[in-house]
């Protein structure tokens, strides 16, 4: 496991190399370069040498952890490593020899990320046209559509932990339903046409994701994209690019829901899910699964024990001695019970200290820009704002419009749709504990 980060580098490179790519285009923070020991900078190295002896060039646009300020001297990379700096586009040439010829194919334009820019400022990158293939390269937040203008084939970007992709300016279609051939401008006859007057280009605007599941909450395939270009005898696509998605995270995590009946005991969800990490097993193809178990159970008896006493450690336990020790490994990661976001309403209807907490919680669930008054319990002095924000699930803002009697401009507290949910979710769980503590007679 720890060793994980290494092995899907090793798979990408070796695609490149049995694929015969052109170029490899890494589009940000392939490692954190402040805090990664020494033997992660000479892997990378070998990995580049690899490359340079089957005639792969590498063209890197550093994100935040890798901004090319960042990388430490000692560990010069090979000659076929070209970086982008910081704050500053640049333009490379890709040339492939045909016979005693080379010829670009591909113009590569780029920018790696300093530490403060987290959106990518079109207007950065040039908007003339090119006569041969082009790739905008960069990591960062963008809008797609922002880059219509920009006359660029193929847009390489990085920042997102998320596969995306975008398509711009799609071909028109002919009385066939079939997209008509791509139309370019000849800018060898025409160079002072006016911009106006060009044809929209298609253009394809893709986040390939994170190569490596590192995290419980990065389910699904993680992995690097694969880039096919059909070029015209002038270096022109013909079509738009093909992306071809491949795998090379070595470990998956998986989020399986449990559903029960109030009714259902232990054994019950034991054999269930005996038999469920058993099918995973059996499908499994080779790579690392990590599991975390869901279960959505009404309030009851095995839900409280669930939650409450040891027996979600000790089924854990059972199945993670099922599979999780041998080779690839099927590891039961956690078990919890899910929190429903509202409970059945005879307990919100109870005349009970139990009814009366009940009631006050859905208030500020109902009301969600209501804030939980907790500024009495934090001390008039206290310096640690981070904390209050994090107590409070607020941010503190100045109001722009100033009252005649005050001094200046007042200061309140207001939440992010992201505070806002995690309110939500923290409500919810509040509610649940109630029920077991005050239900129990706790």
């Amino acid at each position: 496991m720890l060793d994980v980060a290494r092995r899907a580098a090793e798979r990408l490179f070796q695609k490149c190399v049995e694929e015969e790519v052109d170029f490899l285009i890494l589009s940000g923070n392939v490692l954190n370069a402040n805090l990664a020991p020494p033997r992660l900078f000479l892997f990378l190295i070998e990995q580049f040498e690899r490359l340079k002896k089957a005639g792969i060039a590498v063209y890197w646009a550093g994100g935040e952890l890798d901004s090319p300020e960042d990388m430490p001297n000692a560990f010069p990379m090979p000659n076929n490593v070209l970086r982008f700096p910081s704050n500053t586009i640049q333009e490379f040439y890709y040339h492939r020899k045909e016979g005693q010829d080379s010829l670009p194919i591909a113009k590569l334009v780029g920018m790696s990320r300093n530490h403060q820019n987290r959106r990518i400022r079109s207007s950065e990158f040039p908007a003339e046209p090119n006569e041969i293939f082009s790739v905008g390269i960069a990591n960062g937040g963008v809008d797609p559509e922002s880059l219509s203008q920009r006359y660029t084939d193929y847009w390489a970007m990085g920042g997102s932990n998320r596969r995306y992709i975008f398509q711009g300016n799609p071909r028109r279609k002919g009385p066939d339903g079939q997209p008509l051939p791509m139309e370019h401008l000849d800018t060898s006859r025409d160079k002072k046409r006016d911009k106006r007057d060009l044809l929209p280009q298609p253009y394809v605007v893709h986040y390939p994701g994170a190569t490596l599941a590192r995290t419980p909450a990065d389910t699904g395939n993680y992995g690097a994209t694969l880039v096919e270009v059909t070029l015209d005898e002038l270096g022109r696509p013909i079509e738009e690019p093909v992306l071809s998605y491949f795998s090379t995270s070595p470990i998956r995590w998986v989020n399986d829901r449990v559903v029960l009946e109030a009714s259902d005991d232990a054994g019950k969800l034991a054999d269930e899910l005996r038999q469920r990490l058993k099918n995973y097993r059996e499908a499994q193809k080779g790579d690392d699964l990590c599991i975390n178990w869901l279960i959505d159970i009404p309030p009851c008896h095995l839900a409280h024990h669930l939650r409450r006493s040891g027996l979600a450690s000790d089924l854990l336990s059972e199945l993670r001695a099922l599979y999780g020790q041998e080779e690839p490994m099927t590891w039961s990661a956690s078990l919890s019970v899910l929190v429903p976001d509202e409970l059945p309403k005879a307990y919100y209807e109870q005349q009970t200290i139990l009814g009366d907490f009940l009631r006050s919680v859905k208030h500020f669930q109902s009301d969600s820009e209501e804030l939980i008054h907790l500024g009495g319990y934090i001390p008039k002095n206290w310096e640690y704002e981070e904390v209050v924000k994090r107590l409070l699930l607020a941010e503190k803002v100045k109001d722009e419009i100033v009252d005649a009697e005050d001094e200046g401009p007042k200061e309140r507290w207001v939440q992010s749709p992201a505070q806002a949910e995690s309110q939500q979710r923290i409500l919810s769980e509040a509610a649940m504990i109630g029920l077991e503590l005050f239900a129990s007679g706790s």
